[in-house]
């Protein structure tokens, strides 16, 4: 038998008799004859229970003498408040704190990093929470930079710029991710480690939106911000631009603004390769993106 079991059994019947004793003595005669042993029974049983837990009162009261003891301990040393806890004088071991979380993820895709005005989004503060960047979408940088098409080759370099701005700036706090969910694709894998994550995606990828949005994975579109904002470019502004390729109509010609929107020169078909001026007409801005449309300036 365990010694808390023995002492609880020894309390049991001492406390018992003195009950007994009580009730014997302690009651008027005429009373005690009324009542009979019914009273003397309860006295005993009464007395008893009170003697059977009376170890775990007594425990009860050390815990919370000793806990406030050490409350007066951490009173009386200012110097150390900050690293004394009263919780390391509990008893019971509390179960291991769960793994850190990251303060409402956001998961940045690859045409949001080569659009590159997620820097400037993320240094005006109005970003809260931690952007996390998976290796699949670094090695979509990667292959883009080392491609033999030019424009391709800027959009990768350009994106890992940005990448490398982003986790230099204090104020920004990005987290290189090392493992990629199992999904083949790398919008697959955004949104199983958004759902996973209870966290949003960051993208200017009209496609990706869609997908995400019907496995009920919240996106952050910058084109949906631009478009908030109003465009920053009106017409009648004066652009200068490299023309790149030729348009989808005919005589069109294509350049681009340095944040990737696409601006099409009427007349410019010709003047692949050139840097031009040219005037802005009309500005459309869509979930999709926004598209300029320009004329050469003579």
């Amino acid at each position: 038998m365990r010694p808390k079991s023995f002492l609880r059994l020894a309390l049991f019947i001492v406390f018992g008799f003195i009950g007994a004793y009580v009730a014997r003595s302690g009651t008027p005669p005429d009373i005690f004859a009324i009542t009979g042993g019914y009273f003397l029974l309860a006295a005993v049983l009464a007395f008893a229970t009170l003697g059977f837990i009376l170890p775990d009162v007594l425990e009860l009261a050390g815990r919370a003498g000793i806990a406030a003891l050490a409350r007066q301990i951490a009173e009386l040393i200012p110097a150390s408040r900050s690293q004394i806890s009263v919780s390391r004088f509990a008893f019971r071991r509390k179960k291991s704190a769960d793994k850190e979380k990251y303060v409402n993820p956001l998961l940045v895709d690859t045409s949001s990093l080569i659009d590159g005005r997620i820097l400037e989004v993320a240094q005006s503060g109005f970003l809260f929470g931690t952007l996390l960047v998976m290796p699949s979408v670094i090695d979509e940088l990667h292959k883009l930079s080392d491609s033999r098409d030019e424009l391709k080759r800027k959009k990768g370099r350009r994106g890992l710029d940005i990448l490398s701005k982003l986790k230099k700036d204090r104020k920004v706090r990005l987290e290189l991710l090392r493992v990629d969910p199992k999904e083949k694709d790398v919008d697959a894998k955004l949104v199983t480690l958004a759902r996973k994550l209870k966290g949003r995606i960051l993208t200017v990828d009209y496609n990706l939106n869609k997908v995400a949005s019907i496995r009920g994975v919240s996106i952050l579109n910058i084109n949906e911000l631009a478009n908030a904002l109003k465009a920053a470019v009106m017409p009648k502004d004066v652009l200068e631009l490299v023309v790149m390729e030729k348009g989808r109509e005919k005589g069109q010609g294509v350049g681009y603004l340095p944040d990737g929107t696409m601006v099409v020169v009427e007349k410019g078909a010709d003047l692949q390769g050139k840097s031009v001026q040219v005037e802005v007409q009309r500005v459309f801005q869509t979930a999709a993106g926004k598209m300029i449309f320009a004329k050469l300036i003579k």
